[in-house]
């Protein structure tokens, strides 16, 4: 949307216990079922017996989790316009339609939409059509999980894990800012340069206090960025998004970091490791709640090394006269660079 989008408030959650849903042995005999016959035609194998294991040891359901993230970033007199669900590994209940049922728990009944096979690129999709599709209220909620019950070539998560960002719309004054309205409070991790990661187990959903919010000021991804290349191309962008500055911090997502040895010039912050669709927005939310009483501007990137995607996003902290990375109305109109085909784009057509 041309006035832009603002992070409001954002939650994540470690979820350590069973999935409810799996508790039941019909739904449990359904899945093992879907699974075996979607598996088949690919030479793979659900092991006989694995859904007679504990049910929590078979995985999750986003509906799940991303339902208890709901309550914690969208009160129920702010409706929410759109939602998106952002995935890179299906869940236990892959025959289920979770983003229109997150739209039935969600105040507004938004319109929904779920993005999958664009590995850790898929929630800056999402983003990316929250900020063109011109509404008040977006929820954008990444999820990923731990277990499949077959042998999957891409290695698996470490943990399960979810991320609710409630985004608004600048020219919408009647949002409440930051974590005033919902009574976050900052919760800041231990993450840094190293890679620190906070779990946000205890307690259920933890809230993020994010101050008075962080607006979005540029979106870019690129595709077809082969591995050699994408040191060259990540410091590019990150220099012409900070622009000479030096009180911008820079959060990388684990894969960016490997391929990037060789970052330096500001406060980087690293994802977490083996959190593919998450650890990058975990750590940001570290970034931006540990710097809410100073805030300043992020760029925050990461690569898909098996797609060959590069996604940057910019945010400027809500009220600055000089955003970081700011981009003229002809460049909003244009938010993807690099563009493949369009049968293997970063297109958020690929639901």
């Amino acid at each position: 949307m041309d006035d832009g989008l603002r992070l409001l408030r954002a939650a994540r959650h470690t979820v350590t216990g069973p999935a409810a849903l799996l508790g039941d042995p019909r739904l449990r005999g359904r899945a093992a079922e879907y699974l075996t016959d979607l598996t088949r035609p690919y030479g793979l194998r659900v092991p006989d017996g694995l859904f007679d294991a504990p049910p929590g040891a078979l995985g999750q359901s986003y509906g799940e989790m991303a339902a208890e993230l709901i309550p914690a970033v969208v009160p129920p007199d702010e409706p929410v316009d759109l939602l998106v669900l952002a995935f890179a590994v299906h869940d236990m209940l892959p025959g289920r339609a979770t983003a229109a049922y997150l739209s039935h728990v969600c105040p507004g009944t938004p319109m929904s939409f779920a993005l999958c096979d664009q590995g850790s690129a898929a929630a800056f999709t999402g983003l990316r059509i929250a900020r063109e599709y011109g509404c008040r209220r977006a929820l954008l909620v990444t999820v990923e999980q731990a277990v499949l019950p077959y042998d999957a070539v891409a290695p698996l998560p470490a943990r399960h894990r979810a991320v609710a960002m409630l985004y608004g719309a600048l020219a919408d004054d009647s949002a409440h800012r930051g974590g005033d309205a919902a009574g976050d409070t900052a919760r800041p991790g231990d993450n840094d340069a190293t890679g620190g990661d906070n779990d946000g187990e205890a307690g259920g959903p933890e809230r993020i206090g994010l101050g008075d919010g962080a607006r979005v000021t540029a979106l870019r991804q690129h595709a077809d960025v082969r591995a050699d290349d994408v040191a060259a191309l990540a410091a590019a962008e990150v220099r012409e998004l900070t622009a000479g500055r030096t009180d911008v911090a820079v959060v990388l997502g684990a894969d960016l970091a490997a391929a990037w040895p060789g970052h330096s010039g500001h406060a980087v912050t690293t994802g977490p490791a083996r959190q593919p669709s998450t650890g990058l927005w975990w750590a940001l939310l570290d970034r931006l709640s540990e710097d809410a009483a100073r805030p300043r501007p992020v760029v925050a990137a990461d690569y898909e090394p098996g797609l060959g995607y590069l996604s940057v996003v910019a945010l400027e902290p809500a009220g600055r006269s000089e955003p970081v990375g700011e981009r003229g109305a002809h460049e909003r109109a244009q938010p993807l660079v690099g563009l493949r085909g369009a049968d293997g784009d970063p297109d958020p057509g690929a639901w």
